[in-house]
């Protein structure tokens, strides 16, 4: 891990990101992970002309600059306050410590990352274009893919037909036999009614989204216990970003009761 002062830690801790703010700091994150760490990452941040950072093509990043004009130590905050908080952690890369994803922050990123794609695609489809190739998605992180496979079969929209053709011709085996089924599933859907679509979509979430090998634990905001996430919910995933349940299944299901009576 990183080492930080505990004034930094006493600062950080005053500090209360918002959601947006979390997003962008994983997004600059993403293309330094296990390279650059808490200074480089504040720089980009920060949108900085150092050459190194150019020379790296850094500012292609969507979030470089966006705290343009906040103080450096400001932004070093932000990012600390990233660390305390467990969406980022720090891992030895030779001597230096480097950024990486905490898997919270990891599942935020991958979230967002598979809805960049989607949004992608949905231009292509929106102004009749046929990609060359899908070679860029062969070789990304499989959660990634089979999320964004997820997310593209949920639309059901047959535009994206020739898209998904056009990646099975080119991934592997298990990642072109899912290709295949959600195909399947979107020739079909005009012959389902919206009960068995969903359940087509139910099964198809359980098969592609594999959850983590150790659980994740999160408190619950009423209660306060402690309760395992369900990654396999489909209500976690949509077009405004992963979020992570802030009640645990039994209090979630009193406020939507208690919601319901007050209506």
């Amino acid at each position: 891990m990183g080492v930080r002062t505990d004034m930094s830690k006493r600062k950080s801790s005053r500090l209360a990101l918002s959601t947006e703010e979390i997003r962008v700091i994983l997004r600059a994150a993403d293309d330094l992970i296990g390279e650059g760490g808490r200074t480089l990452l504040t720089k980009v941040l920060r949108g900085s002309k150092e050459e190194n950072l150019l020379k790296l093509e850094l500012d292609r990043n969507p979030s470089y600059g966006f705290y343009a004009g906040v103080p450096y130590e400001e932004v070093l905050e932000k990012v600390d306050w990233m660390l305390d908080n467990g969406y980022l952690e720090t891992q030895m890369n030779g001597k230096l410590p480097t950024i990486i994803f905490s898997r919270y922050g990891w599942m935020i990123e991958r979230e967002r990352y598979a809805e960049e794609l989607l949004r992608e695609w949905e231009s292509w489809a929106d102004n009749g274009v046929t990609p060359a190739s899908m070679e860029y998605l062969k070789d990304r992180n499989r959660g990634t893919a089979f999320l964004l496979l997820y997310k593209v079969l949920c639309t059901g929209d047959p535009r994206y037909i020739p898209f998904l053709e056009r990646w099975a011709s080119v991934d592997y085996q298990k990642v072109k036999a899912e290709i295949r089924k959600a195909i399947e599933a979107i020739e079909a859907r005009s012959g389902m009614d919206d009960e068995a679509w969903e359940r087509l979509k139910g099964e198809s979430l359980e098969r592609l989204l594999v959850p983590s090998k150790r659980p994740l634990v999160l408190s619950c905001e009423r209660c306060e216990d402690l309760f395992l996430m369900n990654e396999r919910d489909p209500g976690l995933y949509g077009r405004d970003g992963f979020f992570f349940p802030k009640q645990c299944a039994r209090c979630a299901a009193e406020s939507k009761q208690a919601s319901g009576k007050s209506n």
